[in-house]
């Protein structure tokens, strides 16, 4: 059956938009990697920097939103001078390294481009663990955007987009992961060294994710992996439920927003089943966050005493940000107790993938 022409105009106007979106993009992202060459400053380029042009071969097939570069943590102050000689502006007042966190993100005044400085993969408090220094030494040399820089080798490429699909969006993404999956495993074939993957899965703790990932895209963009490797990987307390929960986020996707409501995952979790003490303990630590998480947000170091006045401003922008959901929930808002209901229906999910 041919495809109706109506169709076919607007993919092409919608290609047409993301190639002139990808020359922006690439243009400014050859800067960036131009500056950070030029400052010495070892750079790994991640995702849709490295995929378009080297894995897909065509920047408009692979849309990005931003730019992810890992860079080692040592190099963060210099990476930043860098980034603001050239117009950019952190998106949080201080930049402190925490167990919780392990990017920043600078962005353009006209944010063209968003730039997320990682020196690692999960917070460092995460229950996986990722081995970057082994990042590094495998990481190959690459041209993006005109620059010298560097690319993960394949294995690491691959596990790296499990646990960012998996563990930070929890499957939120729709199919694109599932493609990127897809496309790096038929360009790189039989590089591929499926045993390293396997071992360095278990070794961090991401065999879970690793496992739910692929049999994900599998299923859903025909992506090749191995049944060796999926034997070998799968755990002993999986449940078909737990891919039909992933599913259900997937292909969600831009549609349970599709009246312009948001709803913050802490504010689902307070709103679901969970048991009052949880809930309780959930609401005190968002409200009163520890000090050194006060003082990445707020203009006043952790071990001054001008940090305990800014909780009541913690308050107040809480407020601002979450005031509205939290009002709709309360008066029982349909489509707002909608969203909170279905990021509850996935708390099992992310309890398991969150399990030893």
């Amino acid at each position: 059956m041919p495809v109706p022409a109506e169709v076919m105009e607007r993919l092409r106007l919608l290609y047409l938009q993301s190639a002139g979106r990808a020359t922006r993009l690439y243009h400014e992202l050859g800067k960036v990697l131009g500056r950070l060459r030029q400052a010495n400053i070892p750079v790994i380029a991640l995702k849709g920097a490295h995929l378009a042009e080297l894995v897909y071969r065509n920047t408009a097939l692979r849309p990005m939103n931003d730019v992810d570069v890992l860079v080692h943590k040592d190099d963060l102050i210099r990476v930043e001078a860098a980034l603001l000689g050239m117009g950019y502006a952190p998106t949080e007042c201080h930049r402190q390294v925490a167990e919780d966190n392990y990017d920043f993100v600078y962005g353009l005044p006209n944010r063209e481009l968003f730039v997320e400085v990682h020196w690692n993969f999960l917070p460092s408090n995460h229950r996986s663990r990722i081995d970057i220094d082994g990042q590094w030494e495998r990481s190959r040399q690459a041209v993006i955007a005109g620059a010298e820089v560097s690319v993960l080798c394949p294995e690491d490429m691959l596990l790296y987009f499990c646990l960012h699909a998996s563990t930070k969006h929890l499957f939120g993404m729709g199919l694109k992961p599932f493609y990127d999956i897809a496309e790096t495993i038929r360009h790189y074939g039989n590089e591929i060294d499926w045993k390293r993957l396997q071992l360095r899965s278990k070794r961090s703790g991401a065999a879970k994710c690793v496992y739910l990932t692929f049999r994900l895209a599998r299923e859903l963009s025909g992506a090749s992996v191995p049944d060796e490797l999926m034997q070998a990987i799968e755990p002993g307390d999986f449940d078909e439920r737990f891919l039909l929960l992933a599913k259900e986020r997937i292909f969600a996707y831009g549609h349970w927003n599709a009246d312009g409501l948001s709803l913050s995952r802490n504010i689902a979790e307070l709103w679901g089943s969970k048991p009052l003490p949880h809930k309780g303990t959930l609401f005190l630590r968002r409200i009163f966050p520890a000090l050194g998480e006060m003082a990445r947000i707020y203009p006043a170091p952790a071990d001054s005493i001008r940090i305990y006045f800014y909780y009541p401003a913690r308050i107040k922008d809480l407020l601002l940000r979450h005031g509205r959901q939290v009002w709709r929930l309360l008066r029982w808002n349909e489509g707002m107790t909608g969203l909170a209901e279905r990021e509850n229906d996935m708390t099992p999910l992310k309890d398991w993938l969150m399990s030893p």
